[in-house]
């Protein structure tokens, strides 16, 4: 009897799901391959997201030493701070460490993956944070802008909350059937993610077109000038490079015929992306203060910074 019973094919570990279990010896050889050539697309474009990352970490830190740096902290210097320095940790740090780490254990890939995306849901947040302040500050920091962006970007952005703790909650990731595999063996997802894509397209849009407006009309009344170029060209160029990457996010997580690993091939680059842009949106700003036009050029509002100024009615116009 106990011969019988050590012929029997070993019960299959426990931390393999019921698909992968099923799968005969050709199915499952397929089955790897495929995940193995997905996963090294997915580490290419991580990498070259952390790579333009960095690079252009060093191509501003100059400006963030010389503009940034000398002046007093305040709430949102902290914010911009937290916002350009995190995607080290989510990113370059976590991020990395999920694609080639050896040996890691489902376990281990959950605690990295929850921590990653949780990081990355914090400095999306904060990075927003920076760049609504430049919409309000356009407008002059009007009362009715005071009380409404603040209650938006809370309706906005407290959903995410709940929609992330969700979809962590549905990653599954199993111990790499391959001997050496480097990284977490990632299989399944919910889908749920992409209602916080949309709801950042959404804020994104309506920061475009609320950047929009008053460029209109400061090019109605002073035209075209470098300070325009900072404070409005930028913003709206900004605006619509975020629009692009939450878009691709949202198309990559409804294609049905696309693998689910393929689902998050954008999601490591629209963090570094979004970091990079935010970053320079500020930089920049504060760059042409430093020379000499400050009686026409805004920047990130603080406690003791001017506001923005929107251009004043002439008789005739508007």
């Amino acid at each position: 009897m106990a011969e019988h019973l050590s012929l029997l094919p070993p019960p299959p570990p426990p931390y393999l799901t019921t698909e992968v279990t099923a799968m005969d010896s050709a199915d499952m050889a397929a089955f790897l391959i495929e995940r193995t050539r997905i996963s090294v697309t997915i580490r290419m474009v991580d990498i070259a997201a952390c790579t333009m990352f960095v690079f252009d970490y060093f191509l501003t830190l100059g400006m963030e030493i010389d503009y940034v740096w000398p002046g007093k902290w305040t709430p949102i210097k902290i914010i911009f701070f937290i916002q350009r320095y995190l995607p080290f940790i989510d990113s370059v740090g976590l991020g990395l460490y999920q694609e080639f780490g050896m040996n890691l254990s489902p376990t281990t890939c959950h605690l990295l993956n929850n921590a990653g995306k949780s990081l990355i849901f914090i400095g999306l947040a904060f990075s927003e944070v920076i760049l609504t302040f430049r919409v309000w500050a356009v407008w002059n920091r009007t009362k009715i802008l005071t009380i409404l962006l603040p209650i938006l970007f809370a309706a906005c952005w407290i959903p995410h909350i709940t929609v992330i703790y969700k979809f962590l909650k549905t990653l599954r990731f199993i111990q790499a059937p391959i001997p050496g595999f480097e990284g977490c063996f990632f299989v399944d997802a919910g889908s749920n993610i992409v209602v916080s894509w949309a709801l950042l397209l959404v804020w994104d849009t309506l920061m475009l077109v609320m950047m929009v407006i008053p460029a209109l009309k400061a090019y109605h009344f002073r035209g075209h000038s470098a300070l325009y170029s900072t404070l409005y060209g930028d913003g709206i160029i900004y605006y619509f490079y975020l629009f692009i990457m939450s878009m691709a996010n949202i198309v990559l997580h409804r294609l049905e015929s696309v693998d689910v690993v393929y689902r998050f091939l954008a999601v490591v680059m629209a963090r570094c992306v979004h970091s990079m842009l935010t970053s320079r949106a500020l930089l920049h700003i504060r760059a042409r203060m430093s020379e000499g036009q400050q009686h026409q050029i805004p920047h990130i509002p603080s406690s003791d910074d001017p506001v923005y100024p929107l251009p004043t009615k002439r008789p005739g116009h508007w």
